[in-house]
C-alpha cells in the first residue's frame, strides 16, 4: 500500500504500539497526527514528522508556535486507544 503523501491519524499513538506505527508511517512518507491523553504526550520525546495533540487539553507536541499544521484530507486513521481497559 502506497501510503506517500497520505495524512494518517492515529488515536493512542504517543507509545507501544500506537507509536511504532505512527513512526512506520512517517518512514512510508505520511504525514502523522497523533491524538493521545495529555500525560502521555509529555513523555514523549517528538519525532519528526509527526504532530502530537492532547484531547481536552492544550498539549500539543511537534509544530512549531503558529505552525499551520493543515495538510491533505486524512486518508488513514487508526483506533489505538485503548479506551474503557483497567487493570486492578
Amino acid at each position: 500500500m502506497n501510503i506517500d503523501g497520505t495524512t494518517a491519524l492515529i488515536t493512542g499513538g504517543a507509545s507501544g504500539l500506537g507509536a511504532a506505527t505512527a513512526r512506520r508511517f512517517t518512514e512510508a512518507g505520511a504525514a502523522v497526527v497523533v491524538l493521545d491523553l495529555p500525560s502521555s504526550i509529555e513523555k514523549t520525546e517528538p519525532a519528526p514528522g509527526i504532530v502530537y495533540v492532547g484531547g481536552g487539553a492544550p498539549a500539543v507536541r511537534g509544530v512549531s508556535q503558529g505552525a499551520d499544521i493543515a495538510g491533505p484530507p486524512t486518508g488513514l486513521v487508526v483506533d489505538g486507544a485503548p479506551f474503557g481497559l483497567r487493570s486492578g
